[in-house]
């Protein structure tokens, strides 16, 4: 079985190589997660740092969290990385929060990188969509679709478990293996979204990281917080109870809950 596991990973990595090289070039929105890191080392073996341009988009939605994975990447395995600030609270529709919010900030987004790429004469820009994405609810899809942006690892097959099974042989921590979403998804539609309240979310998740409670997801209340971790962690949230309500209060939280459900992909929908 393991045999079988690691012959159809092999033919994998030999379909994203040829796709690779018939591509070209790429520019790819780099999220500062295992899959985007996986296919970007992937690119610039096939394709060489001189044809591969790596993006990081930078907006409201971006924490902490996400830029000590990009720095967390860079420093083990250098590469240029190029950043495109792109400030989605001032399209309307994105800060009504509405159920189309990943379908628009997917589109406006991309469509800034689209415009890179023609900067710079690269035809296609790519992200690290995989196959497990298609299962999920994932409304940004269509916006890629729509904008025709490239999914090789899709394509070819990958899964973000072969992914992170692959990653891990690198010596890539455990941590960095686990995904992460915009701060967005913090809040639930059609609360119109707050750029103080954004940052807040996101300072007192990026502490519960530090104290290494994770897979970790901090969701907005009225006045408050849920969170929403596995079973596993949750005394160390109890045994720092002090600790994360001091936390919370300083950044404007009344109130802290534990999610006895525990983490939950799009909370939200």
């Amino acid at each position: 079985m393991k045999d079988q596991i690691q012959r159809n990973v092999r033919e994998k990595k030999a379909s994203l190589h040829e796709r690779l090289k018939r591509q070209g070039s790429m520019l790819l929105a780099f999220s500062g997660g295992k899959d985007s890191f996986f296919l970007l080392q992937a690119a610039l073996e096939a394709l060489g740092s001189a044809n591969v341009l790596a993006y990081f988009v930078h907006t409201p939605f971006t924490g902490e969290a996400a830029r000590e994975r990009v720095a967390y990447f860079q420093k083990k395995f250098p590469f240029t990385l190029r950043e495109l600030r792109v400030d989605l609270l001032k399209n309307a529709h994105i800060l009504q929060n509405s159920r189309k919010r990943c379908f628009l900030c997917k589109k406006y987004m991309f469509t800034a990188l689209k415009k890179e790429a023609k900067r710079f004469g690269i035809p296609n820009v790519s992200d690290g969509s995989t196959v497990s994405d298609l299962s999920e609810h994932r409304p940004g899809r269509q916006a890629l679709e729509k904008l025709a942006i490239l999914s090789p690892l899709q394509d070819a097959g990958f899964s973000g478990a072969e992914i992170a099974a692959e990653l891990k042989k690198r010596g890539v921590k455990n941590y960095y293996l686990t995904s992460s979403t915009c701060l967005a998804t913090r809040f639930p539609y059609d609360l119109t979204l707050n750029a103080g309240q954004i940052d807040a979310i996101g300072r007192v998740e990026y502490n519960l990281l530090k104290w290494g409670i994770y897979p970790l997801r901090v969701r907005y209340m009225v006045d408050g917080v849920r969170i929403e971790t596995t079973e596993d962690n949750f005394h160390k949230i109890i045994a720092r109870n002090n600790d994360l309500l001091a936390l919370c209060q300083i950044h404007g939280f009344k109130f802290v809950t534990l999610d006895l459900g525990g983490i939950k992909s799009g909370s939200w929908d």
